[in-house]
């Protein structure tokens, strides 16, 4: 089988290795040069670099032209979804198709499609459908979103007060970037209640893997300095509902993140991606199901049938959650984590990981843990044990900013023995 990999991921975080057998099948991995850097050397393969500042499918064009037709194309990072449905496309290769991809990344065509099929969303607006924005054509009043309609992890939203007050940002931005401002948002009803998402991976249409959580924090809150983490919830309609959207949406084979708002009258849907979480979301789903949704869905997409062996035993009986600290608003600053003694040493803690207090802060957005000033899992019987231990430490936990060369905590990644 001929293979071909758009890398933008950690090689060994993915397990290629563990699912695709390099001495048998042709593999070519395409990616900016710096993730390229990352496979290991020992590995029988093909690369071929590409320049992150230029689109994707124009550069693989002529690779694929070029060569042999190949029989699968990989992508696992959200930004490649839609140019590896357009290679497929162009090429004749199975898999997700952009009409599909487009429900997955497209805010817009996502909600339009589910309010169609009679799913609740929030009432929104795409600016490019409009000659001319007024508020009086916004049609719900108070707090307002504007979003990008291909963001991810909330970067790039706002949020206003009213909708006179959105529309008065739109124009202003639209005066300095001109109609790309337009075509690439939209106006969002701001829903009130707690955020959740639901995770896994469909197999032709049928469940393989479905996990629910909820959120402690927001992305959006995230992005701007407050920590961010999850725990895991029993709630089979939740899950049922997340796998009727994404079935809507056309989703047949593919892993999936869903994010939707917990109401009176029931989950409101806040936005998909045909990928999987960030932080350590896929671990929990790991700890929780048994399966590790990276390999279960490469595996099965190669073979042409669920691979079970990726699926191995699960702990239902523990409800996991996970903890994030955010690093890109220090400005790549150093940073000094203050927690109180004994803290990650309790036994809920199943492994925690503090960032080299000497290593500078990244300057982009990220939810990797390797990023990230303090990050880590946690376990008990009890999911309000899991949500009020995760609330505790972000009351109790402070990141500050230190000069090069001050004593902080941190460095290791720890992970205590089990007790239960």
């Amino acid at each position: 089988m001929r293979i071909l990999v758009l890398h933008q991921n950690l090689f060994d975080r993915l397990g290629y290795e563990k699912v695709i057998d390099h001495s048998v099948h042709e593999v070519t991995y395409a990616g900016a040069p710096e993730y390229l850097a990352n496979i290991p050397e020992h590995i029988r393969c093909e690369t071929y670099p590409w320049d992150p500042a230029q689109p994707v499918v124009a550069q693989l064009r002529p690779l694929l032209a070029a060569r042999p037709p190949y029989d699968r194309v990989i992508a696992r990072h959200e930004e490649l979804i839609t140019p590896a449905a357009e290679l497929r496309a162009e090429f004749g290769i199975p898999g997700m198709q952009p009409e599909v991809a487009c429900n997955f990344r497209d805010k817009v065509a996502m909600k339009h499609t589910l309010d169609a099929a009679g799913f609740r969303v929030p009432k929104y607006l795409s600016l490019d459908s409009l000659d001319h924005l007024d508020a009086g054509r916004v049609p719900w009043r108070g707090r307002t979103i504007v979003k990008p309609r291909d963001g991810r992890g909330s970067q790039g939203v706002v949020l206003l007060d009213s909708v006179e007050a959105a529309v008065d940002f739109v124009r202003a931005q639209e005066a300095a970037a001109g109609a790309a401002f337009r075509d690439r948002h939209e106006l969002e009803e701001y829903v009130e209640g707690p955020i959740l998402h639901i995770d896994g991976f469909l197999f032709e249409g049928e469940v393989a893997v479905v996990q629910a959580s909820e959120y402690v924090g927001t992305t959006f809150h995230f992005n701007h300095g407050e920590p961010l983490g999850s725990f895991q919830v029993d709630e089979p309609d939740l899950a049922d509902w997340a796998v009727g959207c994404v079935r809507a949406l056309g989703g047949e084979t593919l892993t999936f993140h869903l994010e939707a708002i917990r109401s009176a009258e029931g989950p409101v849907f806040l936005e998909v991606a045909a990928r999987c979480g960030g932080g350590n979301i896929v671990r929990c789903t790991e700890l929780r199901t048994g399966a590790y949704l990276h390999t279960l869905d490469m595996a099965s997409d190669i073979e042409g049938a669920l691979a079970t062996r990726f699926i191995g035993p699960a702990r239902t009986d523990l409800c996991h959650g996970w903890f994030l600290f955010p690093g890109h608003v220090y400005d790549g600053a150093r940073v000094t984590v203050q927690v109180p003694d004994g803290v990650l040493d309790e036994p809920i803690v199943v492994s925690h990981r503090l960032r080299d207090p000497n290593a500078a802060t990244p300057l982009s957005h990220s939810f990797r843990p390797e990023h990230l000033p303090l990050s880590g899992v946690v376990a008990a019987v009890d999911p309000a044990e899991v949500e009020g231990w995760i609330r505790r430490l972000f009351a109790i936990t402070t990141v500050s900013t230190r000069p090069v060369g001050a004593d902080a905590l941190g460095g290791t990644d720890r992970a205590p023995a089990p007790s239960r």
